[in-house]
């Protein structure tokens, strides 16, 4: 009977046990589920497409000036070189500290004599020997004596390489708070049998040893990268290496683009790179003036070659290219024969205090292209929506092509007038695909229209009624790519060759698209300006030609890619002459003064594994001066987040829509665009519209100053008008200086910090 009633308690109690022990393990896995997020959490806004916040700063070594011969100095900055070498200290008067071109002491560092001689000397050489052989040569290398000439600003060398019998001539200036680098083209000469190949400049200036000082280089790449000087387990073995403006495809090998969706480097649009030594204690931005469309920006992390961090640029004399023998591509690669001509110019501008982070990098360029007259604050940064709409596109057939008809031009005023309807009262209009035969491989002939997506007379009053409502409305156009078998060109004299006589190809979605020479393309631009006039178009907006630079070996119409700089200036001259207004996809720096409008701003860097940081770099520059737009919303995996980063990064939403099922474009070029009904998207662009007005509607026409990373996703960008946004990108609530940020959202405060 015992038994039995101790089998029935323990019958009784185990379901209890059972249901307790049950109860214990869902309160741990709930509590293992929200460990988990917050650490996936953690681990996203720590990784390198955000920003972290800034540490305590390390004690600063205190430099010397043992060895070194004082140049010149001003209230500013004072100038000092080692003569042996050409190295320089630059000494800010403001801070104290001592910038140095190279390495005190550097027989204490793991550096070969090959480094050493690098390091500490003002220039290195690559060049070609008589047998074809790559070498390296520095000023130490096989002892070159210098011949110095100080001035009252500086000084001239004079540097003849004793193992090459390279001649190279070098200036160094002060000026104000900076320092200028300048070889002259005609002071570069060959040796008897050598040919240079390219430069280093100063390659060590503001070089850091592993961790031994709080900062970070900077890079231009995407919108803006650090490299922060930090030991890691993560060491990287290689550097980053961007050439400026894209590779030159007039010495690059044709690379098939057919379905390629892999996320591209991002390409440097802006010739600039930099140093902080202590945050918001010393740091220098160096702005290269002349040569740039033959630089590359180099960026060493520690632990690739040395363990040093550094930064600088270099200069191509020659490139390599290869030169087929054979219809089958066999061939060999080569070096040019003759020496690219240009002058090296590098401004190197130092911050000191406050300004000296990436955000005083970023305002000192700011005010350096202001003085150029590249930016001007008379343009109106408003916020705006950008909606650009698919016309028509291409559709291969057996016997014959036909247009899918996506957006007709007379859907615009509707879509306009519903989204007036609820409050998005600022926008401009870009329509693509509108010339006959839809988007893709109709260019560069533009008129006439497709008249699946409209007439011209449904053109004209379209911009009159949008004109009305003061919505600037922009057609699409390229000024550089011609596709095979279009009109309007020549497939034999009018396209851009490369060195070794190619023509420059592209392959995308079974479309052969080439490069029109530069001359080609002023041409064919002057003319279609006219043509835009006749339809009543005062806006377009410019894919390619304000974002591609190359070399043109077309014998007819050559061209350096310096010289195209200035030919598609002079096109966009043209068209402000003609009172039409240019937005420009991605532009590079040199477009900068034609553009109204910035499109597809990057907002990330590449995500190289040497990167920690991204930094709104161009962002801040361009912010108060000219409005710059996202790329397109719907085609975002996340919206809530890429909706706070416009915000934070002060860029406007962008959405690229059709009137029809994107689903009519599986068969076609544009086939990419996946989801794009204007209907199912509305919504969505009203509340993006409505976030940022609410945000960056009280920052209008007004610079970034500050920008503070309170924690790990948590930002606050300062204007100059005294608004801060506090951004919190956490699904948690925060609050900063008394300001209460809810999860995934923004906050305004007044007045500042």
């Amino acid at each position: 009977m015992f038994k039995k009633i101790l089998l029935i308690i323990l019958i009784a109690i185990l379901p209890v046990s059972v249901f307790a022990e049950s109860l214990t393990s869902k309160e741990e896995l709930e509590e293992i589920e929200v460990e988990t997020e917050l650490g996936e959490e953690t681990l996203r806004f720590d990784s390198n497409q955000f920003t972290k916040p800034e540490r305590e700063n390390k004690p600063l070594p205190e430099g010397n000036l043992e060895g070194f011969t004082k140049v010149t100095e001003n209230d500013k900055l004072a100038l000092y070189v080692q003569e042996a070498s050409l190295a320089i200290k630059i000494q800010n008067k403001q801070t104290g500290y001592i910038w140095h071109s190279g390495v005190d002491n550097a027989e204490n560092y793991r550096l070969n004599n090959t480094w050493t001689d690098m390091v500490q000397s003002a220039l290195t050489i690559d060049y070609l020997d008589r047998r074809g052989n790559i070498k390296t040569e520095s000023i130490l290398t096989e002892e070159t004596q210098p011949s110095i000439q100080m001035n009252a600003d500086g000084f001239t060398a004079e540097i003849d390489f004793r193992g090459s019998s390279i001649e190279v001539v070098l200036n160094v200036t002060l000026e104000d708070e900076n320092i200028v680098i300048d070889v002259p083209n005609e002071g570069v000469q060959d040796g008897t049998y050598n040919k240079i190949v390219a430069m280093k400049v100063y390659p060590f200036l503001g070089a850091a040893h592993m961790d031994d000082i709080t900062g970070y280089l900077f890079i231009p790449d995407g919108s803006g990268a650090l490299m922060r000087f930090e030991k890691s387990a993560f060491r990287s073995d290689t550097p980053f290496i961007g050439s400026i403006y894209g590779e030159d495809e007039g010495f690059t090998r044709p690379q098939s683009t057919e379905d390629d969706y892999t996320y591209p480097a991002q390409k440097i649009s802006v010739p600039v790179y930099g140093a902080v030594h202590g945050v918001k204690q010393n740091a220098f931005i160096t702005s290269i003036e002349e040569g740039q469309s033959y630089g590359r920006v180099l960026a060493y992390p520690s632990g690739a070659s040395t363990d040093f961090y550094w930064v600088t640029s270099d200069y191509q004399y020659r490139f390599n290219y290869f030169q087929p023998t054979s219809k089958s591509m066999g061939g060999f690669n080569v070096y040019q024969e003759e020496k690219n001509n240009f002058n090296i110019k590098q401004k190197v501008m130092f911050l000191s205090d406050e300004e000296a982070d990436y955000v005083g990098m970023a305002n000192r360029y700011q005010q350096h292209l202001e003085d150029k007259g590249t930016l001007s604050n008379n343009n109106e940064d408003k916020v705006d929506l950008r909606l650009e709409l698919l016309g028509g596109e291409t559709k291969k057939g057996l016997i014959w092509n036909s247009v899918e008809q996506m957006t007709e031009i007379q859907d615009i005023p509707r879509f306009v007038e519903e989204l007036e309807q609820n409050d998005v009262d600022n926008l401009h209009v870009v329509l693509r695909g509108w010339t006959k035969g839809g988007l893709t491989g109709t260019l560069p002939q533009k008129f006439p229209l497709e008249k699946k997506v409209g007439s011209k007379g449904e053109l004209e009053e379209t911009i009159q009624t949008l004109e009305k409502k003061d919505i600037p409305f922009y057609l699409h156009t390229d000024f550089t790519t011609a596709f095979d078998g279009a009109s309007g060109f020549s497939g034999s004299k009018d396209v851009s060759k490369k060195i070794n006589g190619q023509p420059m190809t592209q392959n995308q979605f079974g479309y052969s698209s080439y490069y029109l020479s530069p001359a080609k393309s002023l041409e064919i631009a002057k003319k279609d300006a006219a043509d835009f006039k006749d339809h009543g178009v005062e806006n377009i907006a410019v894919e390619t030609t304000a974002s591609k630079l190359f070399s043109d070996f077309n014998k007819g119409m050559s061209s350096s890619r310096a010289e195209m700089i200035g030919l598609n200036q002079e096109l966009f001259a043209h068209y402000q002459e003609q009172g039409i207004n240019l937005s420009l996809y991605r532009p590079n720096d040199y477009a900068w003064g034609y553009m109204d409008k910035y499109l597809d701003m990057p907002m990330y860097s590449s995500n190289y594994m040497f990167v920690t940081d991204t930094v709104p770099f161009l962002q801040i520059v361009l912010k108060g001066y000219k409005p710059y737009y996202a790329t397109f919303s719907n085609f975002s995996h996340n919206p809530t987040e890429e909706v706070l980063r416009m915000i934070e990064f002060g860029a406007y939403p962008s959405f690229y829509l059709t009137r029809e099922s994107a689903q009519l474009l599986m068969k076609t070029p544009s086939r990419g665009l996946y989801t794009s009904e204007f209907a199912s998207w509305k919504e969505e662009l009203i509340s993006q519209y409505t976030q940022v007005k609410e945000s960056l509607g009280k920052v209008e026409n007004s610079s970034i100053v500050d920008r503070i990373v309170h924690q790990q996703g948590v930002s606050e960008v300062v204007y100059e008008n005294g608004v801060s946004i506090i951004v919190n990108y956490t699904d948690s609530d925060v609050t900063i200086d008394g300001t209460t940020v809810a999860a995934t959202s923004f906050s305004i405060k007044e007045g500042g910090n």
